[in-house]
C-alpha cells in the first residue's frame, strides 16, 4: 500500500487525476488487475516496483511481496479507497474492458472511475453527518472571545467562540505580538530550511531550553506541530529499541499517537481507557525480555477525561517500561508554572518522554518533545518527521518563547479560566445538559448522532454561539459531541446565554438528563472522584459559591 500511495496518493487524487500521465495510469491499470484477480502474481508491475523501491532509504522494508499483499486486499479495511475502486470496477464491465485496452479511452475510463469513487465517499460523509464544513472566521485583537463569522455573501456577523484551543488568548498578548513583530523586522519571515540544512536558529535553542526547564527535563526538541512530534518520538523509539518492542496504548489516544505507533510497525496492545487493571494485566503477561512502551495522554481532548498519570507511571516503574505522555491539552493550563498535569502532581521529569504543543495554551504554533539529552539526540538524528521538514520560523519561535515565559510567571489567566469552566460544568450538571466528563477544562456534551450534532451546531451559530460539531473519525460513530471550552475572557452574559440556549436545544432534541444536584448525586458523578470516597461537600464540579455568574 505504501508503494501504491507513492504512485498516486488517494488524498491528492482529485487534484491530480486530470493530469495523470499515461505511464502512471498504466501502473494503476496493472494494480487494478491484481486487485480483481487475487491469484495473479505481480509480473508486469515488477519493473515499476523496482524503480520506486530505489527511492526508499534502506530503513524501509518495502518488498514486492508486501506490495502484492496490499493490492490483493485480503483485509479490505486496510485501504478503503482502493476497495472502493475495486468494487466500482467490478460493477462496471465496460470500464474494465476500456482500462484493459489502454490508450486514451482507458485513461479516460479510469479517471471517470476514480472521480465516481471520490464522489461516493463525499456523499456518504454528507449523508451520515460526518462531512466537515469550515466556518470562516476573523479574529480581532482585543475582542476575544468574540469573532466575526463571514457569510457566503461576504457579510460578517459577530459570534462568541466557545471552542477555541487558544485557551488563554495568548495569541493576542502584547508581549507575544511584540516579540514576533520585532523578530520579523530583524530576521524576516522564514526559517530557511530544515534544521539539518539551513534552518537552525538561535531562537530555537532558547525556546528548547525554556521548554526543557518548564518540563524539568535535560533537553527538548521543536517540531512543526505536536502531531509530527508524536510521529518523531515513535520513529526514534522503534529505531533504538528494536522491532520486538511492545507498545501499550490507551484506547482514546490521539490520532497522532496512533499513527506514530502504526507507522513504526511495532507490536501494540490497546488497554481500555484509563483502566489501570487492564493495563497491568497486559504488562504482566508481556515477555520480560522485550522493551515495553506505555503511551497515554494526561488530558483527553474529546472525552475531557483526566488520566491517572501517577498510577500509570507507577506501573511503568514496576514493569520497567518507557513512558510517553502527551500533555497537549494540559501544558500551560495546569500546575504552578503551567507545566501540565505532571507539574500539578509535582512530578515533572518523571515520564520518560513528554510531548506538547505551542499552539493551544501558548497561542502560537508548533510542538515539542521533552526528555533526556540522549533521547532527544536520538530523535534529532533518526526521526524522519524531524529531519525532513522545514523548521519553525524564527518569528513563531520568538512568539512561543515570549508566551511560555509569560505563562510560567503569571497564573491568573489559567486560574480564571479554570474557575469559569468549573462554574459552567456545575450549571450544566444541574440543568441536565449531557456533559460527558467534568474532570478537566474540556466540556464535551454528548449528542450521539452525526446529523443531529451538525444541526445543533448550526442552530447555536445562528444564536451567536460558535462551536464545531465533533464527529467521526475524531470520535467513534454514535459518540458525536459538541466540545466547549471557556477562556478567562468569557463574561457572565456570554456564559448565561450559552447555558440557556444549550439547555433549550438539548430539551428540544431529547438529550436532557435528570439534573444533578447536591441531593441527587449519589456518587454517580462523572468527575474523577467516583466511588465510596466521594465527598459531595467537596465536589469539584458543584461549587458552593457561584461567584462567576448565576442563572
Amino acid at each position: 500500500l505504501d508503494l501504491l500511495h507513492s504512485i498516486s496518493p488517494p488524498s491528492t487524487m482529485a487534484s491530480r487525476a486530470a493530469g495523470m500521465s499515461l505511464r502512471r495510469l498504466q501502473c494503476w491499470r496493472q494494480s487494478m488487475a491484481v486487485v480483481l484477480q487475487p491469484s495473479r502474481r505481480l509480473r508486469t508491475c515488477t519493473p515499476t516496483i523496482a524503480k520506486f523501491e530505489d527511492h526508499h532509504y534502506s530503513g524501509m522494508t518495502i518488498t514486492p511481496h508486501r506490495v502484492e499483499e496490499g493490492l490483493q486486499l485480503d483485509s479490505q479495511e486496510r485501504c478503503p479507497f482502493l476497495n472502493e475502486v475495486k468494487t466500482t470496477l467490478q460493477d462496471d464491465p465496460k470500464a474494465i474492458a476500456a482500462i484493459a485496452q489502454g490508450g486514451a479511452d482507458g485513461s479516460q475510463a479510469l479517471r471517470g472511475v476514480i472521480a465516481d469513487c471520490l464522489s461516493g465517499v463525499l456523499n456518504r460523509l454528507k449523508n451520515d453527518g460526518s462531512y466537515r464544513e469550515f466556518r470562516y472566521l476573523k479574529r480581532s485583537v482585543g475582542s476575544h472571545p468574540e469573532v466575526l463569522w463571514q457569510l457566503d455573501d461576504g457579510g460578517t456577523v459577530p459570534v462568541v467562540n466557545w471552542c477555541s484551543n487558544d485557551y488563554l488568548n495568548m495569541a493576542h498578548h502584547p508581549e507575544v505580538m511584540t516579540a514576533m513583530q520585532t523578530t520579523l523586522q530583524e530576521q524576516g519571515a522564514g526559517a530557511g530550511g530544515t534544521r539539518n540544512i539551513a534552518g537552525s536558529n538561535v531562537l530555537h535553542i532558547e525556546l528548547e531550553q525554556e521548554l526543557a526547564s518548564l518540563c524539568q527535563t535535560e533537553a527538548s526538541l521543536l517540531f512543526p506541530s505536536c502531531y509530527t512530534a508524536n510521529l518523531g518520538v515513535m520513529e526514534a523509539l522503534a529505531s533504538s529499541l528494536g522491532p520486538d518492542t511492545l507498545v501499550f496504548s490507551d484506547q482514546e489516544n490521539h490520532a497522532s499517537l496512533v499513527k506514530g505507533i502504526t507507522s513504526a510497525r511495532l507490536n501494540k496492545h490497546i488497554f481500555r481507557h484509563n483502566d489501570l487493571d487492564h493495563l497491568e494485566e497486559l504488562l504482566r503477561n508481556a515477555p520480560i525480555d522485550v522493551s515495553k512502551v506505555v503511551v497515554f495522554e494526561s488530558v483527553y481532548s474529546m472525552s475531557g477525561t483526566l488520566a491517572p498519570v501517577s498510577e500509570i507511571l507507577d506501573l511503568c516503574d514496576k514493569y520497567n517500561c518507557v513512558s510517553v505522555l502527551d500533555e497537549v491539552h494540559a501544558i500551560g493550563l495546569y500546575g504552578s508554572e503551567g507545566g501540565g498535569i505532571l507539574d500539578q502532581l509535582h512530578q515533572r521529569g518523571r515520564a520518560t518522554v513528554v510531548t506538547g504543543t505551542l499552539g493551544k495554551a501558548f497561542g502560537v504554533s508548533g510542538g515539542f518533545v521533552a526528555a533526556s539529552a540522549q533521547l532527544i539526540d536520538v530523535i534529532r538524528s533518526t526521526a524522519a518527521a524531524f529531519i525532513f521538514t522545514t523548521s519553525m520560523s524564527p518569528v513563531s519561535a520568538a512568539g512561543c518563547l515570549a508566551s511560555v515565559r509569560h505563562v510560567r510567571k503569571e497564573a491568573n489567566a489559567r486560574e480564571t479560566m479554570q474557575a469559569i469552566s468549573a462554574q459552567l460544568k456545575g450549571h450544566m450538571l444541574e440543568l441536565g445538559i449531557p456533559l460527558m466528563s467534568a474532570e478537566t477544562h474540556i466540556m464535551p456534551v454528548l449528542v450521539g448522532d452525526g446529523v443531529k450534532c451538525k444541526t445543533m451546531a448550526d442552530t447555536l451559530l445562528k444564536a451567536g454561539i460558535y462551536v464545531q460539531p465533533i464527529n467521526y473519525p475524531s470520535v467513534p460513530k454514535g459518540e458525536e459531541l459538541l466540545r466547549f471550552t471557556a477562556s478567562p475572557f468569557h463574561n457572565q452574559e456570554q456564559c448565561e446565554h450559552l447555558l440557556t440556549t444549550l439547555h433549550t436545544l438539548c430539551q428540544e432534541n431529547g438529550l436532557l438528563r435528570p439534573p444533578r444536584t447536591d441531593q441527587s448525586c449519589e456518587h454517580s458523578c462523572i468527575c474523577g472522584s467516583k466511588g465510596s470516597n466521594c465527598d459531595i461537600n467537596e465536589c469539584p464540579v458543584l461549587p458552593r459559591e457561584r461567584t462567576a455568574f448565576a442563572l
